[in-house]
Parts: C-alpha cells; structure tokens; sequence
C-alpha cells in the first residue's frame, strides 16, 4: 500500500490507487501542502488509518493498524505524527473517559473552520467531559450566540460531577 523509503533519503508517496481516490485523503493532502509540513509516508499512513477508521481512535489502535499493513512506526512516531497534525489543525483530539482512565482519540476534522467543543466542567474538582451529543453542543453554542457571546475554540459549562456532590 505504502512505499517504502531507501536509508538516507527522504520517504516518497506511492499511494496505491484505492487510497489515492479517497476523498478525505486527497482533502488532507491539500491540507498538508498548506501548512509547513511535509506529506511523508508516516503522516500519510497516520492519515489513512484516521480515515478509514470513521471514528475517533487512539494512538496505540493507529500504531496497530499501521503494524497490520506493514508499517513500522512506533508509538512516539505516531503520537508526534498525531500532536503536529492537531497543531496544523487537520486532526482534532477528544477525550474519552472510560473505567480505565482518561485517554485521547483522535480523528480526521470534517472542514477547514474550527470545531467548537463543549464541555461539562466540575467546578470543585476540575473535571471535564465533553458534551457528547451534537445536537445539545449546537444548541449550546447558539444560546451562546443568542447570548451576545462568540466561543472561539470551546464552550465550558460550570457544573459539578457527581462525584463531587457526595
């Protein structure tokens, strides 16, 4: 699927066809050529599993992907990969709060504008969650517009965690 790259020179892009037709691929590809970085065969191999995957994952799912299609990056590759493409604005992290802890997924953004996120924000001890239906997010950003306010990156709504109501 991936070329792979001689030691000592930089990595070249062969894409086999079924990738290189995909949209989101080719949406992230003009992306790319816009910001400072180069289109690598990591980055791109990041961004294709990002793509096929359709919801948000976490770095060690995209490092197993990527060992599953032969790739041979490791989990600092990935996470670096995955921290400048969110720097550039072309993945977007969240995060997921699960038994196990708290962890980051990450997934390809749908446009070019700025997602704004909404969170549930404790005010006791500092915990966060992430609103995670759309259509409440929505409505809470537009009562903020209705409001006079314009939240620029996230909305944060003060409130306490049920644990801290105990």
């Amino acid at each position: 699927m991936l070329g792979k790259e001689e030691k000592g020179t930089p990595a070249m892009l062969t894409l086999s066809p079924e990738v290189r037709d995909d949209a989101v691929t080719l949406q992230v590809q003009a992306w790319l050529r816009k910001t400072s970085l180069r289109m690598t065969v990591a980055r791109m191999a990041v961004v294709q599993v990002l793509a096929c995957a359709g919801a948000p994952v976490d770095a060690a799912s995209v490092q197993r992907a990527l060992l599953a299609n032969g790739g041979d990056a490791s989990l600092a590759t990935v996470y670096r990969i995955l921290k400048e493409l969110e720097q550039h604005a072309l993945v977007e992290r969240e995060w997921h709060h699960t038994a196990l802890g708290t962890h980051s997924c990450y997934q390809i953004r749908s446009g070019p504008e700025r997602k704004r996120n909404c969170y549930f924000e404790c005010d006791v001890c500092g915990r966060r969650r992430k609103v995670a239906e759309p259509a409440l997010a929505n409505q809470l950003v537009a009562a903020a517009g209705h409001e006079g306010y314009s939240p620029l990156q996230e909305l944060i709504v003060i409130s306490r965690c049920s644990a801290c109501i105990k």
